[in-house]
């Protein structure tokens, strides 16, 4: 009997507790609105000048029927948090949070906790977030020390946030990905979507594939899975909504069909004809060859490295390796925080779990996790698995149903990512596309970036090896909050950085001292003018601030607050203005006022 693979794709078991009668805040009880609540007080609170979007604020309870809603709530700031400038300095932003903290405690204080329930509080901002009743809606528009109240919204993570993350933006704009292909083996491909090709098999962008579920020429996507993974990894440049085009934007694709007819799942057999497809068709297009293949397909608890445990499928990666071409692997959606799905457990595969790619509110939202998950979980008959987590997204936080072990190889964003659908529109909603299958491409992508830029630097492409340990030394290093495991989150800028060429580190200091180091400017304007394409501009952090522009095209990375010896970013550097009317500026540590 043959071995079924199935897909780790959407956030599987991403649920609405609500539905099941489910809270994940545990809230004291609230009063609830009256019935035939004042149209007076309705009119009163729609027209208050501190209530932001008052039709937004109220929909809840003018449209939805509830009994509250979430409010961001902006206070007037007192003297002991007007220092602004204290966050400048690092050694004194723990006395300015702590003030602010004890103005917020002492504003509080005057709201009855049935009404104004405080559910965040932030560190370097007057304010807080709660859940508020109609009645304390209106109390807080009263009070003289709130500034602005405003809806708490849902906000989802999308495409054009997880390329930022990744370092991305500058690198991607120089090397796309061009003069390379990336292999997604998955459900097919829906070639006839505007960012995939617009029409035809072959067409410009989508070159080649083969269906192995169904063996024949067609690898048409009829699920979605695959051409969702294919529009994170390289799909075309554009701007529609919040897709910004895929990571590679500039590399071609090859679709390779390893599901059978519409459905979600694959062969083993499939899987392996369709890596070793790959191999024999690398060259079919000498001047994009094959050198990326992205399978976000898995299933299992594997604790070490399972290489052993399949051997045919351990066989054509190795060969797959062998030939030059880098896999990522999905680690797969359990929660595990010993072990990762299968075949990311394969040694001669990168294998990928995921970070939430932005913060969004959580309320009414569970995570599925199975049992042997180490997360913060509760019983549910709502979850396949049984147990759910209540965990909170955190941008650049590992995600709670990613698989974690050891072994992992990296890290890149997920969850509800932005991207191309069957049929030609794109993944928007919440509870869209998203976990480890949508991390995978990610990684993908800014591999077939870096292998771009490799080919145009030095003249040749990196082997899988020199590609997987450059992508692993310079990620950002992420711990896992519900395991005490540290992975490198991909960096494509810094992975580029370290291939050399023509790139050149500027250092600006307002004295030209610059701790030694050459070349020196005491203006970053000048710094700017004489740099070029791909050049780093590192700034002192007692720069003095300045309107700065970029007229010509290229593209540049300025990194604010670095110490005046240049050997560590302590804080942040202040500007006035940033233009850019031609190529692109990447900035760290620097604040535009």
């Amino acid at each position: 009997m043959r071995r079924n693979i199935f897909i780790n794709g959407f956030v599987l078991g991403i649920f609405l507790l609500s539905v099941l009668g489910f809270s994940t805040q545990g809230a004291a009880k609230m009063e609830t609105v009256s019935e035939g609540v004042s149209t007076n007080i309705i009119n009163h609170l729609l027209n208050s000048p501190r209530i932001k979007r008052a039709g937004t604020v109220l929909e809840d309870f003018l449209e939805n029927g509830a009994t509250t809603t979430r409010v961001i709530v902006n206070l007037r700031e007192a003297e002991t948090v007007e220092a602004k400038r204290s966050l400048e300095n690092p050694h004194k932003r723990e006395f300015f949070s702590k003030g602010i903290h004890d103005f917020v405690d002492r504003v509080l204080q005057g709201f009855s906790p049935a009404q104004v329930q405080k559910t965040r509080s932030f560190e370097y901002m007057a304010g807080f977030s709660a859940q508020v009743t109609l009645e304390g809606l209106e109390v807080l528009a009263e009070d003289p020390d709130v500034l602005s109240i405003e809806k708490d919204s849902l906000l989802y993570p999308n495409l054009a946030q997880g390329i930022p993350l990744m370092n991305a933006l500058v690198a991607r704009s120089s090397y796309g990905g061009e003069g390379l292909s990336v292999a997604i083996c998955d459900t097919g491909i829906d070639y006839n979507h505007v960012r995939l090709g617009n029409g035809g098999f072959p067409n410009s962008k989508v070159i080649g594939g083969y269906d192995t579920g169904d063996n024949d020429n067609d690898p048409m996507d009829l699920q979605g899975h695959g051409t969702a993974c294919a529009g994170i990894s390289a799909g075309d440049l554009g701007s529609d909504g919040d897709y910004i085009g895929g990571v590679a934007w500039g590399a071609k694709l090859y679709a390779l069909k390893i599901s059978q007819g519409s459905g979600g799942s694959a062969y083993l057999s499939d899987m392996i004809e369709a890596w070793e497809w790959c191999i024999t068709h690398q060259y079919d297009d000498p001047n994009n060859p094959i050198l990326i293949i992205n399978t976000s397909f898995g299933g299992g608890r594997f604790t070490a490295y399972c290489d052993s445990d399949t051997l045919a499928m351990t066989t054509a990666a190795a060969n797959a390796k062998a030939a030059g071409m880098t896999l990522f692997v999905s680690s797969g959606n359990d929660g595990y925080c010993d072990a990762i799905g299968w075949p990311a457990c394969i040694s001669h595969v990168v294998s990928v779990g995921a970070v939430y790619d932005a913060h969004f509110t959580a309320d009414g939202i569970g995570w599925c996790v199975e049992s042997q998950s180490c997360a913060d979980k509760i019983p549910t008959f709502g979850c396949s698995t049984r147990f759910y987590s209540p965990n909170v997204p955190y941008g650049d936080q590992v995600t709670v149903y990613s698989n974690t072990a050891s072994f992992l190889s990296l890290l890149a964003p997920s969850n509800w990512a932005t991207t191309t659908e069957i049929g030609g529109g794109y993944w928007t909603s919440a509870y869209g596309f998203g976990g480890t299958s949508a991390a995978s491409p990610y990684a993908a992508g800014a591999a077939a970036c870096l292998q771009s830029a490799a080919k145009a630097i030095t003249g040749t492409f990196l082997t899988p090896d020199q590609l997987q340990s450059t992508l692993m030394e310079t990620g950002d290093s992420i711990t896992d909050t519900k395991v005490a495991i540290t992975k490198p989150r991909v960096n494509l800028g810094k992975a580029v950085a370290t291939l050399g060429g023509s790139t050149t580190v500027i250092y600006v200091e307002p004295s030209g001292a610059c701790g030694g180091n050459a070349p020196c400017y005491a203006s970053i304007q000048d710094a700017i003018n004489a740099a070029v394409s791909g050049d780093t501009i590192k700034i002192s952090q007692d720069a003095t601030a300045q309107a700065l522009s970029l007229i010509t095209a290229k593209n540049l990375t300025l990194q604010g607050g670095w110490n005046p010896a240049f050997t560590v970013q302590t804080s942040d550097t202040t500007i006035t203005s940033l233009s850019v009317q031609a190529g692109s500026v990447g900035v760290e540590s620097l604040v535009i006022q």
